[in-house]
């Protein structure tokens, strides 16, 4: 592991009192640890709002695919609360275009397992002899529910309010939105949305929003978040508290955060002016919009294989690269 100079960490001790929560050091910290399963119950009771979660247990958040070639993933927390139910928690810094397709893929993993699961019960049984059966599975599915808080903003249709930071989505008929099954679900944070004051929350919820976006900001517990349960995060949070281990981690988690972002920035800035002059002059010669959107697409597309193969030169493994940038594993691998 790579350390950090110790007047670095007196350097950043002095200048930041709290830590900055969404990077995955903290983040893990607050939510993703035996010791604060509480305040993740807590949290998910708040954002589900229409059900009761009465515990929570932490489950392993490494899912292979069907196959040796599928592509492996890991989710950031994975946990299961009293009904079965499997909970995936994911935090998101950085904007991705197809995030919300990305999530409904997460979840054919969780589902696959239980079809495995049910095949091994049965697989067991027979070799002790409790059944003679053929395998007959009935396909009455566990919920999954995805939970990401993102540090962006989604385009929504139709006259979405500006500040309106929460979505829920399950799988509903076109005409009358009767559910169709209550076994997705899928509900977004996003804090690219929250714009609130201290001084105008009047929730929990948009006190917990708030401490999301701004805690790392503070030098003190305002009195606005002076309670029990905000008091606590603020102690997680404080970074004179990190043992040297800790510190190290959630230097390290900052440097990654910075690094990626600054890669991801500064590679579509500079392909973005690129695309935007190919598209003005090809705009010129044509005379029509389509050439200036080519222009564009280009450049984001340009801005994307950029920042793939920055990352690569920094050896971020590929299947994370290709989330980050949505390129094709063997495309990036040829970078």
């Amino acid at each position: 592991m790579r350390t950090i100079d110790s007047s670095i960490v007196e350097e950043k001790k002095s200048r930041q009192k709290y830590a900055e929560l969404l990077c995955d050091f903290m983040f893990k910290r607050l939510f993703g640890s035996e010791a604060n399963k509480d305040v993740l119950k807590d949290f998910l009771n708040m954002i589900l709002e229409d059900k009761e979660i009465k515990t929570v247990n932490f489950i392993p958040n490494e899912h292979l695919g069907l196959t040796e070639e599928d592509r492996k993933v890991i989710f950031d927390i994975s946990a299961e609360c009293n009904n079965g139910e499997t909970l995936i928690i994911e935090m998101q810094k950085g904007f991705q275009k197809h995030f919300r397709k990305r999530a409904l893929y997460y979840t054919t993993y969780p589902i696959n397992e239980q079809a495995r699961d049910a095949r091994d019960k049965f697989v067991k049984e027979k070799a002790e002899g409790k059944t003679d059966a053929k395998f007959d599975w009935d396909y009455n599915l566990k919920s999954v529910t995805v939970v990401a808080i993102l540090n962006f903003r989604f385009a929504h249709l139709g006259d979405w309010p500006e500040d309106r930071y929460r979505s829920s989505y399950r799988l509903r008929e076109d005409g009358s939105h009767e559910v169709m099954t209550d076994v997705l679900r899928f509900v977004f944070l996003e804090l690219g949305r929250f714009n609130k004051c201290i001084w105008e929350l009047e929730t929990v919820f948009e006190k917990w929003m708030y401490l999301l976006r701004h805690m790392h900001e503070m030098t003190e517990i305002p009195k606005e978040l002076d309670e029990p349960l905000f008091r606590r995060l603020f102690f997680l949070a404080e970074i004179n508290k990190f043992t040297a281990e800790e510190f190290e981690q959630y230097a390290k988690s900052l440097d990654n955060m910075g690094d990626y972002q600054n890669i991801i920035n500064t590679a579509a800035e500079e392909a973005e002016i690129r695309g935007h002059m190919r598209g003005l002059e090809q705009g010129r010669e044509e005379g029509r919009e389509e050439g200036r959107e080519q222009g564009r697409q280009e450049g984001r597309q340009e801005a994307n294989t950029d920042a793939a193969r920055k990352f690569k030169l920094l050896g971020v493994d590929v299947e994370i690269i290709a989330q980050a940038t949505g390129l094709a594993v063997e495309d990036i691998k040829g970078l």
